[in-house]
């Protein structure tokens, strides 16, 4: 059982200030498989685990994340670090990338991508071109 899947859906769940039951129903899971996957009792199989990742709108690879391990990044860090659309064009529209005060150029953009989906893939997440 991996710990870090509960935990981190518990931490989606309570951001979005949803209840067990609302969440479950919002995501089309049962309560009591819900709150087990929450509690470490069970692991979602992988296309469960995409459903609440976009119910969430996260990448698989959040969900396998120590948290702990990434607590010195900001909130904007931590959602660019999972987020699903990895286009140069969202991340532009969506997020103010910059490095030192200056605009990040689409190549520095291409880099951060690669190193991204290899730290994703290591973290479970398997599509990420």
């Amino acid at each position: 059982m991996n710990k870090n899947i509960g935990k981190n859906i518990k931490i989606l769940r309570e951001k979005k200030g949803l209840g067990l039951v609302e969440a479950a129903e919002a995501i089309g899971i049962s309560k009591s498989y819900l709150s087990k996957l929450e509690r470490g009792l069970q692991d979602p199989s992988m296309k469960k685990l995409d459903i609440i990742a976009d119910f969430f709108s996260v990448d698989r690879s959040y969900f396998f994340t120590d948290l702990d391990n990434i607590e010195h990044f900001s909130e904007e860090e931590k959602q660019l670090a999972f987020e699903k659309d990895l286009s140069i064009e969202n991340l532009r529209k969506n997020y103010n990338i910059t490095l030192d005060g200056k605009e990040v150029s689409d190549d520095e953009i291409n880099v951060m991508l690669e190193v991204l989906k290899a730290y994703r893939k290591s973290k479970g997440s398997s599509d990420t071109d």
